[in-house]
């Protein structure tokens, strides 16, 4: 399968670039690896407002029930200039798939990892929380992917992630060119099983709105939303098996008793977290070449990312 290559607007210093404090960078395997299947837009949001390489600390502090950005050694309190960049930077990306930011930076942190202070001398500690370019990142992108490098060292969190990365890059590229409903047709059934294994509900919505489509336009716009926010939540167990159940369905009346016995038997090893998902997926990507089922071939669900991200990072 041909993989888009995603716009991932990457902290810089995760793209090689020596923009830290320190005047380091920042070497992470995984990271490393992603790039190599994407188109990175780097910023650095404290070189980007006048701070130079190396820099003397800065900190998030609290004020009124606000977090502000502020810098002991100088004296300065950056927080409308930080706010200002962010506003700018992100008013003038091009359409982009997801953002990957530095964990734990007053600045990138999107995960809470960020530490808060009472004071702005950074001596009481308040809570963990996060940066302020990330801040305006989730407020104006909620429906995208974003994530730090360190919650990507969670198997299932890295999977969600690439799935909806890459998923939302084939999104923009097919919407760049499609030019009627019959092209948004098949690129509905080609997503069916991803879209199902998401959200029955969205998938069932979408499918409604394609099937009365009157003015195109209106329906691409209307079917992208409904697309992200299908892939915005990670799919349960549940989810999964139900899934597998409906593309079992395919070939249950072309398999023997043994057959069907071991697919019921792996099921049963999934609920309990004895294997994981790529197990019956394989299998059932056999059955459909077995069987010839062109269809379920062409379903984004059994390859949604490239195979190289697949090893562990």
């Amino acid at each position: 399968m041909n993989h888009p290559k995603p716009k991932l607007v990457i902290s810089a210093c995760l793209n090689g670039e020596f923009v830290r404090y320190n005047g380091g960078t920042v070497e992470d395997p995984f990271v490393e690896k992603l790039l190599n299947y994407c188109q990175p837009i780097s910023v650095c949001p404290e070189v980007s407002i006048g701070l130079g390489v190396p820099r003397a600390k800065v900190l998030i502090y609290w004020k009124d029930g606000y977090p502000r950005l502020f810098q002991p050694f100088t004296q300065r309190d950056l927080t409308e200039e930080m706010e200002k960049f962010s506003e700018e930077f992100l008013s003038g990306l091009p359409q982009v798939d997801g953002f990957l930011l530095k964990a734990k930076s007053p600045s990138c942190g999107v995960s809470n990892s960020t530490l808060s202070y009472k004071d702005p001398e950074g001596k009481v500690f308040s809570h963990r929380t996060k940066g302020l370019f990330a801040r305006k990142v989730l407020e104006r992108f909620e429906d995208l992917p974003i994530e730090d490098e360190k919650r990507l060292r969670n198997e299932h969190i890295r999977r969600h992630f690439l799935v909806r990365l890459f998923s939302l890059a084939r999104l923009r590229e097919f919407m760049e060119t499609a030019q009627h409903i019959s092209q948004l047709m098949d690129f509905h059934k080609r997503n069916k099983y991803l879209l199902m294994l998401h959200s029955q509900v969205k998938l069932k919505e979408m499918g409604r709105l394609v099937a009365t489509s009157k003015n195109f336009q209106e329906t691409l716009k209307e079917y992208a939303k409904l697309f992200r926010l299908a892939l915005k939540r990670s799919p349960s167990k549940g989810q999964w098996v139900n899934t597998f159940t409906h593309i079992f369905g395919y070939f249950s009346s072309r398999l023997n008793q043994k057959e069907k016995a071991h697919f019921f038997s792996l099921l049963e090893d999934f609920r309990k977290d004895l294997i994981e998902e790529n197990v019956i997926l394989e299998l059932l990507k056999n059955w459909s070449f077995r069987f010839e089922e062109e269809y379920l071939q062409s379903q984004t669900l059994f390859e949604p990312y490239p195979t190289g991200l697949e090893k562990d990072a």
